[in-house]
C-alpha cells in the first residue's frame, strides 16, 4: 500500500497516520480541527481526522476539491493536494454567503440588491429601505457559472492552502475514495429580494412595506390583498391600506379602497360617492340626501321651479342636493367636487321626501 513518509518512523496511508506497527485510522472529528479550516475560504469539511503521538492529519475538501493536511506538535501544517475544483470552491463560496457553512449551491439565476428597482407609495416619502436576499430552492432554468455567480453575489474570492500534488497516485485514489464515501450536497437556488421599507404618509403615520424581487428581475411589486395584483405604483387610503385605486366620498373628501370597512359607495338616492361614515341612513342616503326639506314658495324659486312645481333640497359640507318635480317629471341635481350631474328621477322617489 503506498504512503506519504512523514519522518523514518511514521507515515499517511489510506488507513490513516501509521508508526511501526501502531495505525491511528482516519475517524471522524471530535470537534472542531481549527489549524484544518486556516487559510480557506470558504471553510470547509473536515471529512477525515487521524492523530499519532505528535503527529495529526485532516482531510478536508470543499465539494470535490480537496487536500490533505498534515502537522507535527502544532506546527503550521503542510498540505497536499488530492483534487482541485474551482468551480466547488465557487459553489461553496456562494453556499457559505447565502446559505450556510459547509453548503454548496448551484444558482440559475441572480438579482442584486444594488440593482432593482422598488415600489412607490404615492403622495409618501420612504424613510428607511432594508434588502436582504431571498432564497428560491429548485428553481427552473440553466445553471450559471459557478464562478460568475459568486460574482454577481458579490461573494468574496475563494481560497484554499498551496497544495501541491505531490503525494503517491496510489495514496491520492485511496483517499478520495474515502472522501466519496460522505457524498457532496449540492442544492439548486435562485436569489431574489425582499425588501422592508417604512412610507411617510402625508398625515405623519409611517407605513410599513414588505414586497419581493423575483431573481432575475428587476421590478419589485406589492400584491393588493383584495384584487390579487402586482403593483409597482399604489396608494394609502385614510385607513392606510395599500391599494391600486383610491376612492374619494364627496363629503368628507377623505379616500377609501375595498379594504376599508367603510369604503366608498354610491348613496341610495343621488348615487354620491359617499363613505360608510356619510351614510346616515338604514336605506343608504349621504347626509345631503338625508337632509332633503320641502321648499316654499318663495325658496323653490330660487331654485328654478315654477309655481306649479315642488323643489326639495339638502346640504352637506361639500354636497348639496336638489329635486325638481314638474308636474310628472322628476330630476335630481347633484353639486360636488366633481361638478354638477342632473339625472331622472322615478316619481316612487317620493317616499325619500318629508
Amino acid at each position: 500500500m503506498s504512503r506519504l513518509n512523514l519522518d523514518d518512523d511514521t507515515g499517511i496511508d489510506e488507513q490513516g497516520l501509521v508508526q511501526g506497527e501502531t495505525i491511528a485510522a482516519w475517524q471522524d472529528p471530535p470537534g472542531p480541527i481549527a489549524w484544518a479550516v486556516e487559510d480557506w475560504q470558504p471553510e470547509p469539511q473536515i471529512v477525515a481526522w487521524a492523530r499519532l503521538g505528535d503527529w495529526e492529519a485532516a482531510l478536508a475538501r470543499v465539494g470535490r476539491h480537496a487536500q490533505l493536511g498534515v502537522r507535527r506538535d502544532g506546527a503550521r501544517p503542510d498540505w497536499h493536494g488530492l483534487s482541485k475544483s474551482p468551480s466547488d470552491m465557487n459553489r461553496g463560496m456562494v453556499g457559505a454567503t447565502l446559505l450556510a457553512p459547509g453548503r454548496l449551491a448551484d444558482v440559475t439565476a441572480v438579482t442584486r440588491s444594488d440593482d432593482f428597482t422598488g415600489i412607490t407609495v404615492e403622495g409618501a416619502q420612504r424613510v428607511q429601505q432594508l434588502v436582504v436576499p431571498r432564497i428560491v430552492e429548485h428553481p427552473p432554468g440553466e445553471e450559471m457559472e459557478p464562478a460568475e455567480a459568486r460574482f454577481a453575489l458579490g461573494a468574496p474570492a475563494a481560497q484554499a492552502p498551496a497544495a501541491p500534488a505531490d503525494l503517491p497516485e496510489e495514496l491520492t485514489a485511496g483517499l478520495l475514495r474515502r472522501l466519496r464515501r460522505k457524498p457532496v450536497d449540492v442544492v439548486r437556488i435562485a436569489v431574489g429580494l425582499r425588501i422592508a421599507e417604512t412610507w411617510q404618509l402625508a398625515d405623519g403615520f409611517q407605513l410599513p412595506l414588505v414586497y419581493d424581487v423575483a431573481p432575475g428581475k428587476r421590478q419589485g411589486y406589492v400584491v393588493d390583498d383584495n384584487t390579487g395584483t402586482a403593483l409597482s405604483t399604489l396608494y394609502a387610503c385614510r385607513n392606510h391600506h395599500p391599494a391600486a385605486t383610491l376612492a374619494w366620498c364627496s363629503h368628507c373628501l377623505n379616500s377609501t379602497c375595498p379594504a376599508c370597512s367603510e369604503a366608498v359607495r354610491p348613496c341610495r338616492l343621488c348615487q354620491g360617492e359617499t363613505c360608510g361614515d356619510c351614510v346616515v341612513t338604514d336605506d343608504g342616503r349621504c347626509r345631503a340626501c338625508a337632509g332633503l326639506t320641502k321648499l316654499g314658495m318663495f325658496a323653490k324659486g330660487k331654485y328654478g321651479v315654477s309655481a306649479g312645481g315642488s323643489a326639495w333640497h339638502g346640504e352637506s359640507p361639500n354636497v348639496q342636493v336638489t329635486i325638481r318635480q314638474q308636474r310628472n317629471w322628476w330630476t335630481l341635481e347633484r353639486w360636488d367636487r366633481n361638478g354638477r350631474v342632473t339625472i331622472p328621477l322615478d316619481p316612487g322617489i317620493v317616499r325619500y321626501l318629508s
